[in-house]
């Protein structure tokens, strides 16, 4: 980026009160240079002759250094009368203050996280965008520090923004005037927390029992908006309500950015992060893309959505002390993300297949999937890789806490149900622990699993010595043969098909087209054909998974097949005799022929009790 000119001003003081007992920051929203903001802190009263000011080197939710820091230009410290104090800064998100006991102000200059990719780049929930005139995207920590030592202090933030642009946070918010809010924050903690979109307005809420949703959103190019998003996540709170016999938390907010995918892949040919989201005690932040076919718009959400709302229960409720009192330079990390995010994982899909935003096929399809992830990444003890996620060696394989940690948490429910007889599952487990602990009580890190195994069952320590302290492979085979299902590492299956091609959604004819068709498939298909039906069954929207899967993916019935199209406006129908073929399935798993009594009751005792 460009260097700017910095210009000082004050934004909403004329006369500046010094030595108080909190932090007052001001930021320009309405006069944004080069993507950058200026901003201001009165800073409260410091005994000390020498203080250190920092910046987030490690934020909680996201296990990688991110050095928030980097992102500051002309960081300046200055006492009442204007004059420059002594700073040096000591590594890339701290900065030693000299004669801290006559410290008045702080100013400096941020720049927004997006628009600088690298091999450092910070994933976008996690990180800040500053668009003049159209949105900034205000991850708290990435543009406001605090003093080492007075981190417990309030925090005030004065905002100055254009009348068009709206706050959308779970923060206290005073609206002053059209041009002029003030956020508030018990602390620093709380302020890095609770994330503020700045943007045209676009909410909608719902109200769940006695919780009320808020639904934000900003997408790119208008494509979305957030009564769409409200329509898909009411069914999907409704079951999160039934889950939890009504919510923990009185409202909670949901913080929607939406990208023009064409957009996002060349930023992400840079090294520009990538889709996703980073959950808050009270909201969570979404960076996704913009997807015209509205069922693959939907699921998605609802999958990402799901995650991140279940952390009201964990890491909100049940937590470590290392969580509690957040280092956020040199943080010490639990050894529990089993906990935090596989169990967290496990619960979204759990939760949508038990009241019907899944089907028992997707469930286990997904099950699937995580097992083909898994794989990839190979055995090793959670405990040693959550500990020590900072390190590099660990940090790769991070990514199995969404699929491995799920894994361990369905294979945990089983057992808890298995060895208790049914009386507790590891939902109750972990609600009774949420009552035991609970929001601001933490449990110490070291002790956290004696106290797992206290409210489970004896034998639950076997199971945490093997998979979760452990490095032993997974026995998925014995594991969902309880289910009634039958899991090989490979299986061939004689199939039937009509040749290599794939789908895509034409936006401007709003169907299903055919694509990268091979010219001598079985069926005489062509590049760009519309889908219609096949054996009569009309395509649509809702069916095409469910369409493709039966008749081309994993088609071990139709030897032939008649489907109609529509090729340059006219309606054409195409018949064929298909190819017969093998398709081996890496982790085949699919319901057994003649499951037992026993197997089908666990089954329905899991995934729709």
């Amino acid at each position: 980026m460009k260097k700017a000119l910095f210009l000082f001003s004050v934004l909403f003081v004329t006369s500046a009160i010094f030595a108080q007992d909190k932090y007052v920051y001001s930021a320009d929203l309405k006069n944004i240079v080069d993507d950058r903001i200026n901003i201001e802190l009165l800073t409260p009263a410091v005994k000390e002759q020498e203080v250190v000011f920092s910046f987030p080197r490690v934020i909680p939710g996201s296990y990688s250094e991110k050095n928030y820091g980097k992102y500051v230009d002309d960081f300046q410290a200055l006492d009442k009368d204007g004059r420059q104090l002594k700073i040096k800064k000591l590594n890339k998100n701290q900065y030693s203050i000299k004669d801290a006991n006559k410290l008045a102000r702080i100013t400096y200059k941020i720049n927004d996280t997006w628009d600088t990719p690298d091999k450092d780049f910070i994933f976008q929930p996690g990180g800040s965008n500053i668009e003049s005139g159209k949105n900034v995207v205000m991850n708290n920590h990435a543009f406001y520090g605090y003093l080492e030592g007075y981190n417990t202090l309030p925090f005030e933030i004065r905002i100055k923004k254009p009348a068009t642009m709206y706050a959308s946070t779970h923060l206290n918010v005073e609206r002053k005037n059209a041009e002029e809010d003030i956020l508030t924050a018990k602390d620093y903690v709380y302020l890095a927390d609770n994330p503020v979109f700045y943007c045209a307005p676009d909410t909608t809420s719902i109200a769940v029992g006695s919780s009320r949703i808020y639904i934000s959103v900003y997408s790119a190019t208008g494509q979305v908006k957030s009564s769409q998003i409200s329509g898909y996540l009411k069914p999907m709170a409704l079951a999160l309500q039934n889950f939890f016999n009504g919510f923990p938390v009185e409202s909670y907010q949901f913080l929607y950015y939406f990208e023009d995918p064409e957009v996002a892949l060349a930023d992400k040919e840079k090294g520009g992060g990538g889709y996703g989201a980073l959950e808050h005690n009270y909201s969570s932040l979404y960076f996704l893309p913009e997807i015209a076919f509205e069922p693959r718009l939907k699921s998605m959400v609802n999958e990402v959505s799901s995650h991140e709302f279940l952390h009201i229960l964990t890491p909100l409720n049940l937590h470590s002390e290392l969580i509690e009192h957040f280092d956020f330079i040199n943080p010490k990390m639990s050894k529990h993300l089993w906990l935090y995010e596989g169990v967290t994982e496990y619960f979204a899909h759990l939760v949508q297949v038990k009241n019907g935003l899944l089907t028992e096929k997707q469930f286990f399809s997904n099950m699937r999937d995580k097992i083909n992830e898994a794989e990839d990444l190979g055995d090793f003890s959670m405990t040693t890789m959550s500990e020590r996620v900072l390190e590099d060696k660990y940090q790769k394989k991070y990514g199995s806490v969404y699929n491995r940690g799920a894994l361990i948490a369905l294979m945990l429910d089983i057992f808890i149900r298995e060895k208790t007889n049914g009386e507790k599952d590891l939902k109750k487990v972990i609600v009774d622990l949420t009552k035991k602990y609970g929001a601001g009580r933490p449990f110490k890190d070291d002790e956290f699993l004696s106290e797992f195994v206290k409210a489970s069952h004896p034998d639950v320590q076997q199971f945490i010595d093997n998979y979760i302290n452990g490095e032993q492979p997974l026995p998925f085979a014995e594991y969902f043969g309880k289910l009634g299902y039958e899991y090989a590492p490979k299986k061939r299956i004689s199939v039937y098909y009509a040749g290599k091609m794939g789908l895509k959604y034409d936006e401007d004819a709003r169907a299903i087209a055919f694509n990268e068709v091979d010219k001598d498939n079985a069926l005489g298909i062509e590049e760009g054909d519309l889908f219609l039906s096949v054996e009569n069954n009309p395509v649509t929207e809702e069916n095409i998974d469910e369409i493709w899967e039966k008749y081309f993916q994993r088609n071990d019935t139709y030897t032939s097949l008649s489907i109609k199209v529509k090729r340059k406006g006219q309606e054409k129908t195409l018949s064929g005799t298909l190819f017969r073929g093998q398709l081996e399935s890496k982790n085949y798993l699919g319901p057994m022929t003649n499951p037992t009594a026993t197997q089908k009751a666990f089954l329905n005792s899991l995934i729709k009790g």
